[in-house]
């Protein structure tokens, strides 16, 4: 089964409808199997089974209590494929690692130890025949997990959640999509269409019959392989095209610094075609190709909050 990207999904626990049709417009259900050692959602079976009768695609979710320690890590992953299994959803499946703190989960221990035992986990449903998925805030994304290393070994495999507000959304807000590589999917809102219900978009094409499409994992992306260089003042850029339109006036600079000399501006409904980003500073730059062969630099965001929109 194929669920291709831009498609929207949910995903539930025990504390959700055990009819998952009841979320009309849903192409995929991401559903909570099992926690920690000791736990198994009672409506996961129903789930599932209302998922597949509806033409969703099913997948699965495990809630991570092992914090750092990568023994235990495996021993909740077999647990995870165990529940996973008693639901009826068998190897080829997608199954998520929820990894958050909370919960008995301890996540404030060093990145390396967390990752170490994330990857565990992660090898051990791999070896049980499951595509992996790691599932997080963006905040935790960026400073508890390596999430480097995970997606050289498992590409594409990001769940993130980032949302600017509560209340019913319908739709996600690109413009607040984190800068980040590797998501396969961004869970956007913690209400959608005042379902109560988590809201999810695929942003690579999703299959229960292999690995997932290898696709690009920010929307509108079009680049073959993700490339990166750190240039001569010491910032990291990410190859990356796309589109930005402002929400207002913003400056056009020599390079990538507020005190960089202005060479020109953008303002509301202008379009600025980049190809490269650079967080530093407190900033998110993109890199502007221009006429004379010399690019121009401008922000498109102050910490996570966006000043336009992203095409």
């Amino acid at each position: 089964m194929e669920v291709a990207k831009r498609n929207y999904g949910v995903d539930v626990s025990s504390y959700q409808d055990s009819n998952v049709a009841n979320y009309s417009g849903a192409k995929f259900a991401i559903v909570k199997v099992s926690e920690g050692l000791d736990y198994r959602n009672p409506k996961a079976g129903s789930q599932v089974s209302t998922a597949k009768d509806s033409g969703m695609l099913p997948m699965a979710y495990h809630y991570g209590r092992f914090s750092s320690n990568s023994n235990v890590a495996v021993q909740e992953a077999n647990y995870a494929v165990n529940s996973a299994k008693a639901v009826g959803l068998n190897a080829g499946s997608y199954l998520a690692l929820d990894y958050e703190q909370g919960s008995g989960n301890e996540t404030g221990g060093n990145a390396g130890d967390n990752t170490t035992a994330i990857l565990a986990f992660l090898d051990t449903i791999v070896n049980a025949g499951y595509q992996p998925l790691l599932y997080s805030g963006a905040a935790l994304f960026k400073s508890k997990i390596d999430t480097g290393k995970v997606l050289a070994k498992y590409p594409n495999c990001l769940w993130v959640a980032s949302y600017p507000v509560s209340g019913a959304v319908s739709k996600p807000d690109f413009g607040y999509f984190p800068s980040m590589d590797g998501v396969a999917i961004w869970q956007f809102t913690d209400n959608w269409r005042g379902l109560n219900v988590d809201g999810n978009i695929s942003l690579i094409d999703l299959k229960t019959d292999g690995k997932p499409v290898a696709q690009p994992s920010k929307p509108t992306i079009k680049q073959s392989t993700p490339q990166s260089w750190v240039d001569d003042i010491g910032d990291t850029w990410y190859k990356e095209e796309g589109k930005f339109y402002p929400n207002g006036t913003i400056n056009i600079r020599y390079g990538a610094r507020t005190t960089s000399d202005i060479i020109g501006t953008v303002t509301k409904g202008d379009c600025v075609k980049y190809d490269a980003y650079s967080r530093h500073g407190g900033y998110v730059w993109i890199r502007q190709p221009r006429a004379d062969g010399e690019p121009g630099f401008l922000v498109c965001r102050q910490g996570n909050d966006p000043w336009g929109r992203f095409e």
